[in-house]
């Protein structure tokens, strides 16, 4: 049989396959690929610009009273025996951070002593008694320096700007 000859009768091509599986197979192509698309958009690190808004002079004078006033708590409860030793180094630091997020709009509060060390100049202060604070709250001991640490707690709030 010569390839320029008719196919013997009874034979039949084979069917093309219906359109539809065709389009079936792309939507589900699709479908994989925009899943893909929607987990990496959901699951990436996103960087926020932060863009703290001015606080005026009366808001921070404000709340520097507040925050001395908290920490003057802190350190009453503490004296009388009311928390640890620990748990009273743990809220200053808290307060400090809190109080510089307040104010400047630093995420202050999640920041680690490397990040807050690694941020510059700026938040020296901050870094210098958060790492004076560690050691009561993380030490293996709790240790009696409440009364020092509450002292650079004060100072930071005060002239911090």
């Amino acid at each position: 049989m010569h390839a320029a000859d008719a196919p013997p009768p009874g034979f039949y091509a084979p069917d093309p396959y219906a359109d539809r599986w065709l389009w079936i197979g792309v939507g589900i192509l699709a479908l994989v690929a925009a899943w893909y698309v929607v987990v990496w958009w959901t699951t990436r690190e996103r960087k926020v610009a932060a863009t703290p808004q001015a606080v005026s002079p009366d808001r921070v004078a404000q709340l520097r009273a507040d925050y001395t006033r908290r920490i003057d708590a802190v350190l009453a409860r503490a004296a009388a025996g009311e928390i640890s030793q620990r748990q009273a180094h743990q809220q200053l630091s808290g307060l400090v951070r809190h109080f510089v997020q307040a104010v400047s709009g630093i995420a202050a509060p999640t920041m680690t002593l490397t990040e807050l060390t690694g941020e510059g100049p700026r938040l020296t202060p901050v870094s210098e008694v958060v790492g004076v604070l560690y050691p009561g709250e993380f030490g293996p001991r709790e240790t009696a320096t409440i009364a020092g640490a509450g002292t650079v707690a004060k100072q930071v709030v005060a002239r911090w700007s």
